[in-house]
């Protein structure tokens, strides 16, 4: 297993580090839309949890698409490991809002409990996430290639401005009355990212193919 995370270099490592991002970008827009406003009547919850966890872990993919160094490998795997466990903390909560108990199991075994509110499957969806990262993040800082691909890329511009619109709707998400924006600003962030995605993925296609 370490021996295949320790193929994914340059290029390849920064695409899936910039998917993990916007991949964590949709989780919070969910997690904000869905756990902000329960926070804003009872802070004493643990809708908290991804409140603050999804920022941290899209903060700590930032740092390290922006500066990959030792400090921002270390932050972005122990951000991730949170990320996964918060997920499977989720999951066991959703499921008991849901009426799911080790005596009663009868939802959970029907799959009925999966199209409930809350949903189990958004926490699940966190811990995939916190996968991805640390996978993609696992060897950061002596990947030399990396480095180069994320001082040279193409469209610098453009995932510089995804990253700045994400930590604009961090700054906006802890008020019910600036959630709007906050969540405007996260779809423009995704949408960049996205893009980016796209541009990279062609250019390394012709890089490739030119070589």
């Amino acid at each position: 297993m370490i021996a295949a995370l320790t193929r994914i270099q340059g290029e390849a490592r920064r695409q899936l580090l910039m998917a993990t991002t916007l991949y964590f970008g949709i989780l919070f827009l969910e997690g904000a839309v869905g756990h902000v406003p329960i926070l804003a009547t009872n802070w004493h919850s643990l809708a908290l949890l991804p409140v603050i966890i999804l920022p941290l872990s899209l903060l700590a993919l930032i740092a390290a698409l922006l500066k990959p160094s030792a400090t921002s490998e270390i932050a972005l795997r122990t951000v991730m490991i949170v990320a996964a466990l918060v997920g499977i903390v989720g999951f066991f909560t959703h499921l008991a809002a849901n009426g799911v108990t080790l005596s009663r199991l009868g939802p959970l075994l029907s799959g009925a409990v999966f199209r409930e509110e809350p949903g189990p499957t958004w926490p699940l969806a966190i811990v995939l996430g916190g996968v991805m990262g640390i996978g993609g993040g696992f060897g950061i800082a002596t990947d030399d290639l990396f480095r180069s691909a994320v001082r040279n890329g193409p469209v610098r511009w453009l995932d510089k401005l995804a990253y700045l619109s994400l930590i604009g709707a961090i700054a906006l998400s802890p008020s019910v009355a600036t959630l709007g924006w906050c969540c405007a600003l996260t779809v423009i962030a995704c949408a960049l990212l996205l893009i980016n995605a796209v541009v990279g993925l062609i250019w390394l296609a012709l890089t490739r193919s030119a070589t």
